[in-house]
């Protein structure tokens, strides 16, 4: 560490628990929960209106939060190597979730927040108005401090409502409390059941033919009836290769069934949640699932949600058939080439090694060719800069003797929760005032016990502290991109490096939020938002100067070159339509699942058989005959207008979308951040599919008035001749 960046105000967060402590700081968590409601229950006389305020009614629970979430123990099953650690974390959030729901379902809690609700106004002011923001004048008016204490209390209420306790009789609250311990149950097992589930497939080499002599090598080899054979697992450094590159159908075929067909002790599961959903929401007064949620989040309706997915359908539908045909095209010419039997149609194992195929012919670019300017080491280095620019700050990478230096226990080893794992300290700059922001951890690779995606998990949370001081947040970004081989170092392709910058801002959005409570910092905000802001970002990736400067060839070090870049960027929609329709037919299935027309209509359902007819009907792909997110079609369409509307010519107003995390009404602060209300319109036209719209100029670069964000490293001529490694470096 060098200079003013040598000493962050907080030490990182212990991350060395064994089974013995998450047991007891998950014990610890529920006295200290139970305590906070009682504090809740004793300072609050309902017959004194004098004793209903916001310091007594909601000051206990919302400090005991931002304790909480002050430690994420529930990380260690998604990560940890110690198989007993995993599963004792999996056990004590179930544990946890039980205890939860009982403490949420306090009827004595409910009261005095029902009171506080009804006198401060916000009650009326929602039944006057369903569809109104909480301002801060409107907070001011009901007597809150700021809009987000009036937020959190609106917020209790509404999931009270939500969890039963409006319900008149003590049978069905008691019912509805059932419904949700066995809710909690399903949601334990199901994720249990992926996160072990060890699925693989072994296959001759010969099988494998069209996969790298380099990735074949990595490849366990079989014994016993498996002797001669290579195996391929699901993880997705494996499975992935695997559909783009394997040249037989037919061993493709077994591998996408087989990944299909992982974990079918999860499909009861999902009937019963499906149908304890409905019931709950029947029992709450609501006509589905569907209703119920979508009234906490951005759309607020399934109207809303129904018509947006509508016109997309719609409207991408005659652009997704062409692409479908092209496909269809290619196939039927690879396989009179080959001389392999072609019928007519397009499997869902069809689908990556013609996109791959048709990609290299049209852009001329070959994926393999690609990742080797995109070294993760300097993929990252290069993103952080970039990040760096955007937002003015700064990535100081901590090396072992900065770990030691600043761990509450003098062990570097205590705050890093994986030696594979790298470390950082982020920071404004000296424009943005130099101060801390942070922690951020990068785990690039695959290992046993490991979640198996890409993705990033918040560790602790931010807040004001009860002293007016602050409490910084830690990240993790979780990635499984293939390892080193013992000639190359590990390569990212193009849609690793889109997928690596996505997960980077949710990070990013984690470090730079500035809330005073924990619940609402970063990406806890509604789900239909949370997505927006790293899907934003994610267009920087698509830019032909901005693909060249994070580029970097592992062998020669030298940037690609222009032409490459502007092919990258020209393939952006290339089979876009396509692959929105395959979203879509998850985004339809979700919503029909989750609002039938009656509950006859849902017991009868044949969710496979659906789920399967949908993906043919949007694609035209067949499989061989889970549930969606249509949340993710709502953010994306709204990303496409918040970078080309406003972003793109000021990308340095962070504060407008990514400081604010849940502190407002997210649709309040999209709607601030453009000038206006959302529309679909920069979506299509990016897909050719409306005119063009007003945006700003998108010319030049948006940084030159920024400084540097380059702490310099060594400066010696021999340490300049070492091989660039990211963990060498300070940035």
């Amino acid at each position: 560490m060098t200079g003013m960046y040598d000493n962050p105000p907080q030490p990182p967060g212990l991350r060395n628990h064994t089974p013995e402590s998450v047991t007891a700081a998950f014990e610890a968590w529920a006295d200290k929960h139970r305590a906070a409601l009682d504090a809740i229950v004793a300072n609050v006389n309902l017959n004194d209106p004098q004793t209903v305020t916001f310091e007594n009614v909601m000051r206990p629970q919302l400090e005991f939060e931002n304790e909480k979430y002050s430690h994420n123990l529930r990380f260690y099953q998604h990560i940890s190597e110690n198989s007993d650690l995993r599963d004792t974390t999996r056990k004590m959030a179930k544990w946890y979730g039980d205890f939860w729901t009982d403490m949420n379902m306090r009827e004595d809690v409910f009261r005095a927040r029902d009171a506080l609700y009804h006198k401060s106004g916000l009650a009326a002011g929602r039944k006057q108005d369903p569809g109104r923001y909480i301002t801060e004048d409107i907070a001011k008016n009901a007597g809150f401090e700021d809009a987000e204490s009036a937020i959190a209390l609106e917020e209790e209420w509404k999931e009270a409502i939500r969890l039963g306790l409006g319900l008149p009789s003590k049978p069905q609250r008691d019912r509805f409390k059932q419904i949700q311990k066995r809710l909690e149950t399903i949601k334990s097992e199901f994720k249990n059941h992926h996160a072990t589930d060890n699925g693989c497939n072994w296959f001759t080499p010969a099988e494998l033919d069209g996969i790298d002599s380099d990735v074949i090598d990595q490849l366990a080899k079989g014994t016993g009836e498996n002797e001669g054979r290579l195996k391929v697992t699901f993880d997705p450094s494996h499975y992935d290769i695997f559909l783009r590159d394997v040249k037989n159908p037919e061993a493709r075929k077994r591998m996408w069934i087989a990944m299909e067909n992982k974990c079918p002790e999860n499909v009861p599961l999902f009937k019963e949640a499906m149908l304890l959903r409905d019931e709950a929401a029947r029992l709450l007064g609501y006509p589905d699932h569907a209703t119920l949620r979508i009234e906490s989040r951005m759309a607020k309706t399934p109207r809303a949600v129904n018509n947006l997915l509508d016109d997309l359908r719609t409207r991408l539908a005659p652009l997704a058939a062409k692409e479908f045909n092209q496909l269809l095209e290619a196939k039927k010419k690879d396989c009179e080439a080959r001389d392999l039997p072609f019928d007519g149609s397009f499997y869902c194992w069809d689908w990556a090694f013609y996109a791959s195929k048709i990609s290299k012919q049209e852009h001329d670019l070959d994926n393999k060719k690609v990742a080797e300017y995109f070294p993760i080491d300097s993929a990252i280095t290069s993103m952080l800069r970039l990040f760096g620019e955007l937002f003015g700050i700064v990535f100081v990478r901590l090396a072992a003797e900065d770990l030691e230096r600043i761990s509450p226990t003098g062990v570097a080893e205590d705050v890093m929760y994986h030696p594979d794992t790298i470390m950082f300290s982020v920071w404004n700059d000296e424009s943005e005032g130099n101060d801390f922001l942070g922690y951020l951890y990068i785990d690039a690779h695959p290992r046993e016990g490991k979640y198996r995606h890409i993705a990033n998990f918040p560790l602790e949370l931010g807040h004001e502290k009860a002293d007016g001081t602050r409490f910084y947040p830690s990240t993790a970004l979780v990635c499984n991109f293939p390892a080193p081989t013992k000639d190359k170092p590990s390569l990212l392709d193009h849609e690793h490096v889109v997928d690596l910058f996505h997960e980077l801002g949710h990070g990013i959005h984690g470090l730079v939020s500035r809330t005073h409570l924990s619940r609402h910092h970063g990406t806890a905000g509604k789900r239909d938002f949370v997505e927006a802001p790293s899907q934003m970002l994610e267009h920087w990736t698509w830019r032909a100067e901005y693909i060249k400067r994070i580029s970097k060839h592992y062998r020669t070090g030298e940037q690609m070159s222009d032409d490459m870049a502007e092919r990258i960027a020209a393939s952006r929609h290339f089979l876009q339509a396509l692959s929105n329709q395959r979203q879509l037919s998850s985004a339809i299935f979700d919503m029909e699942v989750h609002s039938p027309k009656s509950r006859t209509d849902l017991e009868n359902m044949d969710f496979t058989r659906r789920y399967n007819e949908l993906r043919n009907e949007l694609t035209g792909m067949k499989g061989p005959e889970a549930i969606g997110e249509p949340i993710y079609q709502w953010s994306d369409t709204y990303s496409y207008d918040m970078f080309y509307s406003a972003f793109a010519g000021d990308p340095m107003d962070k504060r407008m979308v990514l400081e604010k995390g849940a502190l407002q009404d997210e649709m309040l602060i999209l709607e601030q951040f453009l000038g206006r209300k959302p529309t679909t319109d920069a979506f299509f036209m990016e897909l050719g599919l409306a005119e063009s719209v007003d945006t700003p100029s998108l010319k030049g670069s948006p940084f030159a008035e920024r400084g540097p964000v380059i702490e310099e490293g060594p400066s010696s001529e021999e340490e300049h001749k070492k091989e660039f490694n990211i963990k060498d470096v300070i940035f």
